[in-house]
């Protein structure tokens, strides 16, 4: 059996503040190391390292400067949209981190943590009580190791996203002008 390993990101909408990482992997159980990054390098150097069969990452992927159909579908689960003040920095390294990693042969999907989280049954506005609702998911590592940034929590609902997309339990919300990958319960 072939082990998984994703990458998820709540990726920063600049460099100076923390990109929360989750690196899954399934090699024993779903196992968990999260951490906060800040540089695209850093990121890119994450990605090296860890040689993700995907990347979840929490941010626009696909900006063309107008509303998304797949922002207004999902509006009842918290996304926003991509022409609001501020979302456009976001979209911007988003796409920029999509580029990368599409050159290094690594596949992403975007997603969106908020809407992810409301439907795998784990969201909280509490980092604490989404932390141990997270662990209810039976996740091992860092989970139960150390009290978690809502950054690092993000990144693991995006990795977990990764995770059921490579299984086949996720549908995909958009089109061309941009797709969210969410679960399918």
């Amino acid at each position: 059996m072939r082990q998984i390993t994703v990458l998820g990101l709540d990726l920063a909408g600049i460099p100076k503040n923390g990109t929360g990482f989750c690196i899954m992997s399934d090699s024993d159980g779903k196992s968990v190391k999260t951490g906060i990054v800040h540089s695209d390098s850093s990121i890119i150097g994450l990605v090296e390292s860890s040689k993700p069969m995907l990347v979840a990452v929490d941010a626009p992927l696909v900006y063309q400067g107008v509303p998304r159909d797949c922002d207004s579908l999902l509006a009842g689960y918290g996304v926003l949209p991509v022409t609001l003040s501020g979302m456009s920095v976001l979209a911007k390294r988003g796409v920029h981190m999509a580029s990368s990693l599409s050159d290094m042969g690594t596949q992403a999907i975007e997603v969106s943590v908020k809407a992810c989280a409301k439907l795998l049954g784990v969201y909280n506005k509490d980092d604490f009580s989404m932390q141990k609702n997270l662990m209810s998911l039976d996740i091992s590592g860092d989970i139960n190791r150390k009290i978690m940034s809502r950054d690092e929590l993000d990144a693991i609902i995006c990795a977990m996203t990764a995770y059921l997309h490579l299984g086949g339990s996720t549908k995909t919300v958009g089109d061309e002008s941009g797709s969210i990958v969410i679960p399918d319960p």
